[in-house]
């Protein structure tokens, strides 16, 4: 028998096939080929007709292919096959005897293969889904107690000037309340804190210390006299500030880090104000489980017995009706009874008149003004802490690989800029030596006063250091290759840090000069330990190139720990004393004067 090949193009509707046989049925029936003759017997068109009838097996499976021709060249569907006239007995006796094939292998493993595989993976982590955290009988208590909380942080301050002072005898009403408000809110903090089964981290007793000092400043006989509102303010962020360190709610966990900047935003912003409403939430989510409990019970059949309760009440109403008919008879028959009954009831109207005149309700309602919102933000700052409510994406913020899209800064660039800047300071502190160095040496330039010669130039050369400092932290954070992998950049940092801190002695230096001239005033001294500080931040920038030093955890502490100290020490006694003393025993500093050209 001949082998034909199958053409794609000649594979037709069952319809069409049916109307198109071939003339030699035997042929017909060995190979799926047709001819274009029209068929033009009833049968045909009956079969035609039928094919609605003909079961979805058959239509799905293909004929069998002749032998030695490919399956998928020569695969019939048995439908086109029973569509055959009827009246050509070789092409029924094919459709008997044909067998219906068994599906491609090949098909269902596709198939499978195609079910098991997984859908990819998204491109981007969709953002944590917020949880809200139960309501519990621990956190609707706490709601009464910073309602309480917050009343005493205006009302033993007296910072409304309303009703009677508390500590009016000290001469000191406002600075003995805040110095006895900090221990009350920090015993609230660690109450619920400790209830709730979280303990403190290593880090937070130290940013407690500083919050207890700067409380405590107040209470000394010079408290808040040298910074006043700043010492005040410094207070209130040291607190909010331990709250979050206590509660492990830093971004780098326990401890300070260079995430700074996203734990004072969540410390500011997030924390009280996205919670700002739950101390009202709290309790009322609560109070509706417990009604709903109590329902549930109910219908259980849970058996609820009050008896005792109206019990009680029958015999406290009992009671009253009895005293209204005995009171009377023991007033008559005793006149000291009848005194002390009139005292006493003559004091109770005496002190309702006064808690409920219109100057009370007046101040009553100023100080619920204030108590509220106040008592919302503390609730919400605290409550925000221990459960972690709002600071899900805390984890995504740990992730090393979030800074590495900023660092678009080529390493050729941030090292030529650099190099360039330093040599610019080289330059300039050589042509200026004598004028930048003449502080040391007491030399003063021509036409200058020590006033006019130690502000001239001073405020510059901090706002160079302040300006050194950012260019560092940007050079550093946008550069494409860290500093642990860029040679040139850690000397570039050594060499610009080294330059700012000789124009920092300079600036001291100036100051000194200054001092000596004039004696110390507060602004001096502030100014005199904020060129410290920021002296031992550049110390700090050499010394991370040398080793993993954690610069603004560093910088935060020491500054935390010099402004305490200034609030702490008795500044203007010192300076008092100070002047005092070298009025009496220091003669006028030795100076020489220079002219222009010495030091240009």
């Amino acid at each position: 028998m001949k082998k034909e090949e199958k053409k794609v193009s000649d594979f037709r509707p069952p319809c069409e096939s049916a109307l198109k046989i071939e003339e030699n049925p035997e042929k017909a029936a060995l190979s799926p080929e047709k001819t274009d003759a029209p068929a033009e017997s009833e049968t045909a068109k009956a079969a035609c007709e039928s094919k609605a009838e003909a079961s979805a097996e058959a239509a799905k499976q293909p004929a069998e292919p002749a032998s030695g021709e490919s399956r998928a060249e020569t695969e019939m569907p048995a439908a086109e096959a029973a569509a055959e006239p009827a009246g050509a007995s070789g092409i029924s006796k094919a459709a008997d005897g044909a067998e219906s094939p068994e599906p491609a292998a090949g098909i269902s493993k596709v198939k499978s293969a195609a079910e098991s595989t997984p859908d990819p993976a998204p491109l981007y982590a969709a953002p944590p889904k917020h949880k809200e955290p139960p309501a519990t009988r621990l956190d609707a208590v706490f709601a009464g107690i910073w309602c309480v909380v917050a009343w005493l942080f205006w009302r033993m301050q007296n910072l409304l000037g309303l009703g009677e002072p508390w500590f009016h005898n000290t001469g000191r009403t406002q600075n003995i309340g805040i110095f006895l408000f900090v221990p009350i809110f920090a015993a609230a903090v660690l109450g619920w804190l400790y209830y709730s089964g979280r303990r403190p981290t290593k880090e937070s007793w130290f940013w407690l210390g500083i919050t207890a000092a700067l409380g405590g400043a107040f209470a000394l006989p010079y408290g808040g006299d040298l910074l006043g509102l700043v010492h005040y303010m410094a207070l209130l962020a040291a607190a909010s500030y331990w709250v979050l360190s206590a509660s492990g709610r830093l971004v780098a966990g326990g401890k300070s880090s260079n995430y700074l900047f996203f734990d004072v935003i969540h410390m500011v912003l997030v924390l009280p104000w996205c919670n700002f409403g739950r101390i009202f939430a709290v309790p009322y989510v609560w109070l509706r489980q417990c009604r709903e409990q109590r329902a549930r019970q109910k219908k259980q059949g849970a058996k609820q017995n009050h008896s005792t309760l109206w019990a009680a009440l029958g015999g406290i109403g009992v009671a009253v009706l009895l005293l209204m008919i005995v009171v009377p008879q023991l007033l008559s028959a005793d006149a000291g009874f009848e005194a002390l009954w009139n005292s006493t009831f003559s004091s109770i109207g005496a002190w309702f008149s006064h808690w409920f005149s219109a100057e009370w309700l007046e101040s009553t309602f100023v100080q619920i003004f204030f108590t509220v919102p106040t008592a919302m933000f503390l609730y919400g700052l605290v409550y925000g802490c221990i459960h972690g409510r709002y600071l899900e994406q805390i984890d995504s913020l740990r992730d090393p690989q979030l800074g590495k899209g900023l660092r678009i800064v080529p390493r050729i660039t941030a090292n030529t800029a650099l190099a360039v800047l330093c040599g610019v300071y080289a330059v300039f502190i050589a042509v200026q030596a004598n004028y930048l160095f003449g502080a040391f040496f007491g030399t003063l330039p021509q036409g200058f006063s020590y006033a006019e010669y130690a502000r001239h130039g001073f405020f510059e050369l901090c706002r160079v250091a302040a300006v050194n400092l950012c260019i560092l932290l940007g050079a550093n954070g946008l550069c494409r290759t860290p500093r642990s992998e860029n040679r040139a950049l850690r000397r570039m940092n050594i060499l610009l840090s080294a330059l700012t801190l000789l124009l920092l002695t300079t600036a001291a230096a100036k100051m000194a000069l200054y001092i000596s001239a004039y004696g110390l005033t507060e602004k001096r001294v502030l100014v005199s330990v904020f060129l410290v500080w920021l002296a031992a931040v550049f110390a700090g920038v050499i010394v991370m190139q040398l080793r993993h030093v954690e610069l603004v955890r560093f910088a935060v502490v020491l500054g935390a720990v010099l402004f305490t100290l200034l609030c702490l020490l008795p500044v203007g006694n010192g300076i008092e004393a100070y002047n005092e003393y070298f009025e009496k025993n220091e003669p006028a500093p030795a100076v020489r004067i220079v002219h222009s050209g010495d030091y240009t």
